[in-house]
């Protein structure tokens, strides 16, 4: 479906080429008309509200959620897995998958990178990449109400990509999930504390957004 690749460009880092092409990116949600009602009309003013900001505003932003720390990371296996040893084979599955469907990963990206698993998503057959998508779903639900408390327009964006799913998650599990998962950092030291690599032999870090045997599907991919 189109729409997930519209949802994956939101994703990315800001570059003129793309957002030239806003109201392009917004009429093929429109014209799909699988984002609906209440989501959609979010979702196309945070486009709006994108496309009228000055790019070197947006770029700068954009580094602060998602690349500055850990609690906003689009890598959606960090959450699931952190530093385990669980990640790298959950990694190899999930390329296979891609290599499957043709889908080539570039040098240096990793494939839990959302923006790529979006791409993914949009070349299966509708009710696969639907399942699939459908494993994420908490994960994303969780940053996007991280995303949402910093009143971000990120939010919309998660809020469709959930609503896409068609996964029903209740306010309550997803403030407890948001409250549980890798804190927001306060100072460049927390920065650095937050990618320090962890000490060999010291164990696989706790989950972040689930509850003991509660781990959501994705890594199953």
């Amino acid at each position: 479906m189109r729409s997930f690749r519209v949802l994956s460009h939101l994703l990315t880092y800001p570059q003129s080429e793309w957002i030239s092409h806003m109201d392009e990116l917004k009429q093929a949600l429109v014209d799909e008309g699988v984002v609906k009602g209440k989501t959609l009309k979010s979702l196309l003013a945070f486009m709006d509200e994108l496309a009228a900001t000055d790019l070197m505003e947006a770029q700068e932003a954009y580094v602060e959620l998602f690349d500055r720390g850990r609690a906003n990371c689009l890598h959606l296996f960090e959450h699931v897995h952190g530093e385990s040893r669980f990640r790298g084979q959950a990694m190899v599955e999930l390329a296979d998958k891609y290599q499957e469907k043709g889908l080539r990963i570039g040098t240096g990206e990793l494939p839990d990178y959302l923006p790529l698993f979006l791409e993914f998503v949009s070349i299966c057959e509708p009710e696969e990449g639907i399942e699939i998508l459908a494993q994420a779903a908490p994960v994303v639900a969780t940053i996007g109400e991280k995303l949402k408390r910093s009143k971000s327009g990120y939010a919309a964006v998660m809020t469709a990509i959930v609503a896409l799913s068609g996964v029903r998650l209740s306010k309550a599990e997803l403030e407890k999930a948001a409250d549980a998962a890798l804190p927001d950092i306060q100072s460049l030291d927390e920065l650095d504390e937050q990618w320090k690599e962890p000490e060999a032999f010291t164990g696989a870090p706790d989950c972040g957004t689930c509850a003991p045997n509660e781990t959501p599907t994705l890594g199953a991919l």
